[in-house]
């Protein structure tokens, strides 16, 4: 199967630091190679993959936002322009594009057969687009109709684990306020242990004024600015813990997290609770006290469950045969 593949236009498909979606892409995209189909990816200047790299000109992933509503200002058309130039010499079998807007499948609908894969919760009012897939059930349900969903996968030989760990926790995302870094840090006072917490500022004005001052006031956390690469951290951490605000629709650094054999403390939101069996590879959590709580018992959790569990259910090998079904009942006539 001849397959384009279109990133989002924001960080280097791979992604250097912060870029999960670029991450999960690029983890496909080898995967579909590694499983026999030919892939040719749409992605910013200095992306690249084992197969062919549509390198798209107007993007500079160095100065790129990494979400939020500066996402918005980001125009596809140069993506879109890029597209038309390439399709009309070199023809594919089908399209997956995980773009936010989706010009080139929204434009030339019957062109070419599409999918469309989704990764952050439904604006209000937004009509749902066809032939769509999200990351977890309750991501599809969100999206409702006939959505379709197809869980992440991760390249585990890309990861290193260990069982013997650091008396720490860490807490890895973008710093924003709906990512509830000071709940996290709140909880660790409580049950006093000790906090990391990486990620790129999104956030300045929750950064100044919350984390900071935080980070100043209590003496076992620590802010460690964005890093580069999750594993290492991940390997040494007692648990990963996340506090989402918001419908976090199944966030990739928790299948990191498992695959560094690293438990995860996390609220009970979006898709969490369909990667965390509650006690046997992290905790799932709907207060402060309950987080607390789950610091304090984190040992009960055996780390090498959490790297099995990710071997089981989490590898790219499994997520490209699942997106390859999904091809093929596309290319059989069907739509949803």
């Amino acid at each position: 199967m001849r397959i384009a593949v279109v990133s989002i236009m924001f960080k280097t498909t791979p992604p250097s630091g912060y870029g999960g979606i670029e991450r999960v892409v690029y983890y496909l995209v080898e995967a579909l190679i590694k499983g026999g189909h030919e892939v040719i990816l749409f992605a910013t200047p200095g992306s690249y993959c084992s197969n062919q790299t549509v390198e798209v000109p107007g993007y500079d992933p160095a100065i790129a936002p990494s979400g939020g509503k500066k996402a918005d200002t980001v125009s596809e058309e140069p993506l879109y322009k890029a597209m038309c130039a390439y399709l009309q010499k070199h023809p594919v079998d089908i399209i997956h594009d995980w773009s936010f807007k989706n010009l080139y499948v929204k434009r030339h609908p019957d062109k070419f057969p599409f999918l469309i894969s989704t990764c952050i919760p439904p604006p209000p009012g937004c009509k749902r687009r066809k032939n769509l897939v999200a990351s977890s059930r309750a991501h599809a349900n969100l999206c409702g109709g006939s959505t379709k969903y197809v869980y992440y996968g991760l390249k585990l030989s890309d990861y290193q684990f260990n069982i013997r760990k650091k008396d720490h926790f860490i807490h890895i995302s973008k710093i924003a306020q709906y990512k509830g870094q000071h709940l996290a840090i709140l909880a660790a006072v409580k049950a006093r242990k000790r906090l990391s917490i990486a990620g790129n500022v999104e956030d300045k004005m929750y950064y100044y004024f919350v984390i900071k001052p935080f980070a100043t006031c209590f003496p076992g956390v620590e802010y460690l600015g964005e890093i580069n690469g999750t594993n290492q951290h991940l390997m040494e951490a007692t648990a990963l813990i996340q506090t989402p605000r918001w419908f976090d629709a199944f966030p990739l650094v928790i299948l990191e997290s498992f695959a560094s054999a690293t438990p995860v403390i996390a609220f009970a939101e979006g898709g969490i609770p369909e990667q965390i069996v509650n006690g046997l590879n992290g905790y799932l959590c709907r207060s402060i006290g309950e987080l607390a709580s789950a610091m304090a018992n984190i040992l009960a959790i055996r780390p090498e469950t959490c790297r099995e569990y990710a071997e089981e259910y989490f590898r790219s090998e499994r997520m490209a045969q699942d997106y390859v079904a999904l091809y093929e009942r596309i290319l059989d006539g069907e739509s949803w």
